[in-house]
């Protein structure tokens, strides 16, 4: 295992310490690797460190999942299970969208509805996880490493998608507030040419009832904290919010870095540039054309100035980009049996019919 810094991203084999004096490193929670087992599930890889959890590739029942594990601490572990519970609610809805992951059983032999997510300890610690089916996608974060400039509808497209995904939880009363780069996978087919995204985090996943006493402001990094979010303890739910998240990704998507710089910064200085609106210039007013002020508009400083939801976004983004191409979901295994069983029902019907019908002659 392996520690990773949750503010400044060090790594380290074993124990880690930082000289900056703002950093807890020592406090940073152990990172499973290849090869390690969380009770009966195999770690291939860790995908993503995110401030209140860790997304695995990992092999479970001899089929690879999306392993989710929330960092020790009561707000990592409450906001995983809301999460878990928001998807076991939804996983029936006729309207429940692709760009959302698909909750699996925890346990072997067991339910969702029974349980939405599972716990094990590991070193001395109480860990809280869920399980996802396989989405073959890697995260925002590392595409753009690899290719600062993508390809214009690619963007729009991947922004649709997650604008769509975002409006969905806006439709059940859900907030998110920790919308960026870092908590989406995204899967180019090759052969369509067409992005497919997963939001595999949903922030804060809280409603409006229960926000006040669900919200910690550690869990979404300051660079992708809304200004609004920053000063109050408890501050005031708003969908205008999560349309900040959304502008923030496309921004950085559309010129190739974080709206605001936080690389060798602390939270503090990244806060106060987030409070004070000092991004970096957008780049790409020509070539982009209405993109471009779709993004800043998202992300004024004022609320009451950006679009009031991820649906008006969404609809926005649909007439500057046009509608983005989507992929069905595959039926599950489930499924699959479900409807062979049915058919093989029905055949045996049709030969009890016939053989009854042969006796009687």
């Amino acid at each position: 295992m392996r520690q990773d810094c949750l503010l400044c991203e060090r790594t380290s084999p074993n124990n880690l310490y930082c000289q900056e004096v703002y950093c807890p490193a020592e406090m940073s929670p152990p990172i499973l690797n290849h090869g390690d087992w969380l009770g009966n599930i195999e770690i291939v890889k860790p995908i993503i460190v995110l401030r209140s959890a860790v997304l695995y590739e990992a092999r479970y029942q001899q089929k690879k999942v999306l392993l989710k594990v929330a960092h020790p601490g009561p707000e990592n572990r409450e906001r995983l299970k809301r999460e878990a519970e928001f998807l076991k609610q939804i996983r029936h809805e006729k309207e429940q969208p692709i760009h959302l992951p698909i909750l699996m059983p925890p346990y072997a032999n067991t339910t969702i509805e029974r349980n939405a997510y599972g716990k094990v300890v590991l070193q001395g610690h109480l860990l809280y996880y869920c399980l996802f089916e396989h989405f073959a996608g890697e995260p925002l974060r590392d595409i753009l490493a690899k290719n600062v400039q993508m390809w214009v509808y690619h963007i729009g497209w991947i922004v649709t998608n997650l604008a769509a995904a975002v409006a969905f939880l806006q439709s059940k009363g859900m907030y998110h507030f920790g919308l960026s780069p870092d908590c989406i996978l995204v899967y180019l087919d090759d052969k369509s040419d067409v992005p497919r995204i997963q939001l595999f985090d949903f922030g804060i996943a809280s409603d409006r009832d229960h926000f006040p006493s669900n919200w910690y402001r550690f869990f979404v990094h300051p660079a992708y904290t809304a200004p609004e979010l920053i000063e109050p303890r408890t501050p005031r739910p708003s969908y205008a919010t999560d349309v900040y998240g959304l502008g923030l990704v496309l921004y950085e998507l559309l010129v190739g870095e974080p709206a605001f710089p936080y690389k060798v910064y602390s939270d503090d200085e990244v806060y106060d540039a987030v409070r004070r609106g000092r991004r970096i210039e957008m780049t790409r007013g020509e070539d982009v054309g209405k993109a471009a002020d779709i993004a800043v508009k998202a992300i004024d400083l004022d609320g009451a100035k950006r679009y009031q939801t991820a649906a008006e976004l969404t609809k926005a983004l649909q007439e500057a980009f046009g509608e983005a191409p989507e992929k069905k979901r595959l039926l599950n295994a489930r499924t699959i049996w479900f409807i062979v069983g049915a058919v093989f029902a029905v055949v045996l019907l049709i030969v009890f019919a016939i053989v009854s019908s042969g006796a009687a002659g």
